[in-house]
């Protein structure tokens, strides 16, 4: 998702299972293709086929060849061969992309909604900023050269915050000089700071579902949840002044200097903020200072002259609460982690 806003949809109003595919009791999944085919019929069965599978996976529900041979452009229903049956509603097209919604129960309703915004000034809508549940990961996406791979982009970036909060491996060496330099007369400090990381996502990717969705400009933000509401459950809290002085619950930023990341991405940014949090888990567990420390004493003042810190630990982090904010069109991203312990 890239840093400035760009101009919104020209879509006003969607059917609601397009950015609300979780209606009250009812779980479906939206397929999409591009609205054109040169194969008759092939926009249908392109968006149909592929919210099947989406279906399927989320529910681990093996497909077979016959299955997927058996998608028709027009039959309301399908039964698997699994013994499942499935709905399908009517694909809707914008000028972009094609839609289709597939269910275990046929929709309940062929209402319109009015395209949802983004607000993260009001926190509208709601999930944007409250994880209370601490069931959710966030799902971002600009709008792509092919505007009908948007949703699946950021399905992709869900299931990659996913597997960082779940297990992560890091591997971090922090490297701190400071020395006293005497010019005229006068003591002056320096102090050189570097940090060089990498942080792996260990954990096994989780099937995840779509629930809700909403525009910020052509960026394409979705609420994602677990199949298992285990992997992403949050223990009972205990203070959260004792879990921060603890170290067990640490705050990662991205973008507090006004910078972008590289490819101008939302999505590196939400990783390169988690990646943070990550790190500072790990330098809670354990630092190894792999060189000897000189101290030495200059007019009364003692100095740390150099030494290097390594750190190298398993650590797996919650997301407690992510936050948004632009400042000058340049997301600034805030993650709270919650240490798990496995």
């Amino acid at each position: 998702m890239r840093s400035q806003i760009p101009q919104a949809p020209k879509e006003s109003t969607l059917p609601c299972w397009v950015q609300s595919p979780k209606q009250a009791n009812q779980l479906g999944f939206v397929g999409t293709a591009a609205p054109f085919s040169a194969i008759p019929n092939g926009s249908e069965l392109a968006s149909r086929t592929r919210a099947l599978k989406k279906l399927a996976a989320y529910h681990n529900i093996q497909l077979q060849r016959r299955d997927m041979q058996n998608v028709t452009h027009d039959q309301p229903t399908q039964v698997l061969s699994s013994g499942h049956t499935v709905y399908y509603s009517t694909p809707f097209n914008t000028e972009d992309t094609q839609y289709s919604y597939v269910s275990f129960e046929p929709l309940k309703t062929s209402a319109t909604c009015v395209v949802r915004q983004c607000d993260f000034v009001q926190c509208q809508p709601a999930w944007l900023c409250d994880n209370d549940t601490h069931r959710q990961v966030l799902g971002v996406s600009y709008y792509t050269a092919s505007p009908h791979e948007q949703l699946q982009i950021s399905e992709r970036n869900a299931m990659t915050v996913a597997s960082f909060l779940m297990q992560a491996q890091v591997n971090a060496t922090e490297y701190l000089k400071q020395r006293a330099v005497s010019r005229e007369g006068n003591v002056h400090h320096e102090v050189n700071y570097n940090r060089n990381a990498e942080v792996d996502a260990r954990g096994t990717p989780t099937r995840l579902a779509l629930h809700q969705s909403c525009q910020y400009g052509s960026t394409l933000i979705g609420q994602y949840k677990p199949a298992d509401q285990a992997v992403l459950n949050a223990p009972v809290l205990p203070d959260i002044n004792d879990m921060t002085q603890q170290g067990k619950l640490v705050l990662g930023a991205f973008g507090e200097d006004g910078t972008m990341t590289s490819d101008n991405l939302l999505s590196t940014a939400i990783r390169l903020a988690i990646q943070d949090a990550l790190i500072e888990l790990a330098k809670n567990k354990g630092i190894t200072i792999e060189t000897q420390v000189e101290v030495t004493q200059h007019k009364g003042h003692y100095l740390l002259e150099s030494s290097e810190f390594t750190i190298n630990e398993h650590v797996s982090g919650e997301l407690i609460d992510l936050k948004i904010q632009y400042k000058n069109d340049v997301p600034v991203i805030y993650v709270w982690l919650l240490e798990i312990m496995n």
